[in-house]
């Protein structure tokens, strides 16, 4: 009996920190990504869809897709999608990192730090970068503790107009989500901008 009652309770908490985990980069990330009013974008590492929506009310006229690999998240992300009435906005439980997105399909391909899980960084960026339509723009913070600008510049060579800049953050909160006590402490991330070559 306590399996069974501890379940939906896990569930929601893995999906608050992840609401939490990143939340303070959403500005920087979205100016990074310069969304228009018609774009077609790919959220990779979607979640519980926070980014995907952020993106829907940008391209309002647009499509948003957001893929991650966590079908308990994704039922989350569909539910209050759904919520809030946001129609332009999907989602898709798939590996960013090989799933055969549909080439030059997308405007802007964003993520909110799940490509720095990627097995073969150079062959998942490769992907995206197939998917982008030329002239397309690729956004995404990761934290800097992890990631090594010139690594960053290596891993994105098939891009252009790369750029790699410290951005500080409020990031997760500390312990549990469920703690009333809990504080979001100061971080750094990485917001990383790049194009595919026209």
């Amino acid at each position: 009996m306590h399996k069974t009652a501890e379940v939906p309770r896990t569930t929601a908490v893995r999906q608050e920190r992840h609401d939490a985990l990143g939340s303070g980069a959403h500005d920087a990330l979205f100016a990074g990504a310069g969304v228009k009013l018609a774009d077609r974008v790919l959220d990779v590492g979607c979640g519980t869809g926070a980014t995907t929506r952020i993106a829907a009310r940008l391209a309002a006229r647009g499509h948003v897709v957001g893929v991650d690999t966590d079908a308990p998240l994704l039922r989350s992300a569909r539910k209050r999608t759904d919520e809030e009435k946001i129609r332009n906005a999907a989602y898709m439980q798939a590996d960013a990192e090989v799933h055969p997105f549909p080439r030059a399909g997308y405007d802007v391909v964003v993520s909110r730090g799940a490509v720095m899980f990627f097995t073969d960084p150079v062959a998942g960026f490769g992907n995206l970068w197939r998917t982008l339509l030329p002239g397309g723009r690729l956004a995404f913070v990761c934290p800097r503790s992890l990631s090594d600008p010139d690594r960053i510049r290596e891993i994105l060579r098939s891009y252009e107009n790369i750029t790699v800049r410290p951005v500080p953050v409020a990031t997760a909160w500390r312990g549990d989500t469920t703690d009333t006590g809990g504080g979001r402490p100061r971080g750094d991330v990485w917001l990383v901008t790049a194009k595919r070559p026209r």
